[in-house]
């Protein structure tokens, strides 16, 4: 697991001077997220604007205010294409609804004295994004489906340049944490981690529970690790869980806090949840679409983006 440590930060700070880091946003298996600023007054001479005026390396990046600065110390081969292919995703997309990346780079050496480091960072910068987790604030959705639909419609239109995308990427983690409300009710979906091209070969051994996944929002094709069934109707099924989760006020499926994630994982593939009809927590047509999203069989789901709009559009009207 990547902790945050004195060192880790003292090989951050060698690498990129000017950096303040000013708190631990994160830290999990895959990375270290800081949030900090920059202080072009902490720039070393030796370290020289562009000839041009234009930015540079350090030169000119205290005017991005607040960013969010991920890290990943000695990073595999494997991680390190998982990690670059979501900043070459965000690079490429530049998604309204998702952080915005300002650099990104695998530092092998400290890039101002050419020292070896003891071993490589990954680093990636994006824009500080003020927001509110919905990991935050779910209770506040709970008993109003209407509140729901704008917010997954939200979501999903954020999604949308994913989705559309000629390569059809998948977000695959969509989960409270990766969340973010901004004070004007604007949604912003973060982390790329584990995002996947459709059809796409990938990276990861083939065979049940070989697939990256937060077991509580994946689909029975992601903890199958089917490669060739996990398209964005993959995370159309996340969105139903969190629909349910954030109208009920429960999981539809780890129904016993003392189920472990084999038990879990059962539950998602083979069973049939109570319905939020069933539980009085929405009407027939709220707790259909909801169902729909949340059917093992991905041919179940609905066919395309555009109908799960017309979906949401539809609850989020009351």
């Amino acid at each position: 697991m990547h902790v945050d440590s004195q060192g880790l930060r003292d090989h951050l700070v060698a690498c990129l001077p000017s950096l303040v880091i000013e708190e631990v946003a994160a830290q999990s298996g895959q990375r270290v997220v800081y949030i900090g600023r920059f202080e072009d007054a902490r720039i070393p001479p030796d370290v020289p604007p562009p000839a041009d005026g234009k930015p540079g390396f350090l030169h000119g990046w205290e005017s991005w205010g607040r960013i969010v600065v991920k890290v990943v110390a000695g990073a595999s081969a494997d991680a390190l294409t998982r990690l670059q292919a979501e900043t070459a995703i965000l690079e490429e997309l530049r998604p309204v609804n998702f952080p915005s990346l300002r650099f990104y780079n695998l530092f092998i050496e400290n890039p101002v004295t050419d020292e070896p480091l003891p071993q490589n960072l990954y680093v990636s910068i994006e824009g500080f994004v003020e927001s509110t987790p919905l990991s935050r604030i779910m209770a506040n959705f709970h008993g109003k489906p209407d509140a729901v639909g704008r917010l997954c419609l939200g979501i999903a239109n954020a999604l949308m340049p994913l989705w559309v995308h000629p390569k059809r990427f998948v977000h695959r983690d969509i989960k409270p944490d990766n969340i973010l409300i901004k004070p004007d009710g604007e949604v912003v979906v973060i982390d790329l981690g584990i995002v996947r091209e459709t059809g796409g070969a990938g990276i990861t051994q083939d065979g049940w529970g070989k697939a990256p996944l937060t077991l509580d929002y994946a689909a029975p094709e992601q903890i199958q690790n089917d490669k060739d069934a996990i398209s964005f109707k993959t995370d159309f099924f996340a969105l139903g869980i969190l629909m349910y989760v954030l109208i009920s006020g429960r999981h539809p499926f780890h129904t016993n806090p003392e189920m472990n994630n084999f038990e879990l994982a059962e539950a998602i593939e083979k069973c049939k949840s109570a319905t939020l009809l069933d539980l009085g927590a929405a009407d027939a047509e709220v707790s259909g679409f909801v169902q729909s999203l949340m059917s093992q069989a991905p041919y179940m789901r609905p066919r395309t983006p555009a109908v799960l709009l017309e979906g949401l559009q539809k609850i989020s009207l009351g």
